[in-house]
């Protein structure tokens, strides 16, 4: 797409144009042929409670968030107009999603404070990598309690508390086993 087309898209989602409601408003434009590299032409936040961001290089943003993003909606997305997103998504291998989690999970081991964001992650992906299906992070939350000896840290996690060290590394750890990692 046109740089100016793009640039519309913008000029017509910013914050300044539409009100978002919600804490922000995340829109990525991908390309059909660039689906399979998770290269958009496109990357957008705004909203009241999220810092603004506009992309159209994608090798501004690491790629895992995309390549995951991508994942998720092809098994999720809900069609408005046209195709059905798993008609569009082409499939993505295995170990590159399993890459991007990890990745995902280093991301916010070193820029989630409490641990939180680490741990509902870090269940997201232990699901994801045993049974092959995208959770939302609090469903992701209820199935790894039932699969831990102490679940406190999952409970702490989806109160949004800090979770101790040893807890994060129980869920995270994991995690990594699973995916490989």
């Amino acid at each position: 797409m046109p740089l100016a087309e793009r640039e519309a898209i913008v000029a017509a989602l910013g914050r300044e144009a539409l009100p978002v409601p919600a804490r922000g408003l995340e829109f990525v434009l991908y390309a059909r042929n660039d689906l399979e590299r998770a290269a958009y032409q496109l990357n957008l936040n705004t909203g009241p409670r999220m810092d603004r961001r506009v992309s159209f290089d994608p090798d501004e943003d690491p790629r895992f968030w995309f390549v995951i993003d991508l994942s998720i909606g092809r098994a999720h997305a809900r069609t408005l107009a046209g195709p059905d997103a798993a008609d569009v998504i082409p499939p993505l291998p295995r170990p590159l999603i399993a890459a991007s989690l990890a990745q995902a999970l280093a991301f916010f081991a070193s820029d989630d404070p409490g641990g939180a964001q680490l741990v509902l992650a870090a269940c997201r992906a232990w699901a994801w990598a045993a049974d092959g299906v995208w959770y939302s992070k609090s469903e992701a939350a209820r199935w790894a309690q039932e699969r831990l000896d102490d679940p406190r840290p999952v409970i702490e996690a989806a109160g949004r508390r800090p979770v101790s060290e040893a807890g994060r590394e129980a869920v995270v750890a994991r995690a990594r086993a699973k995916l490989g990692a």
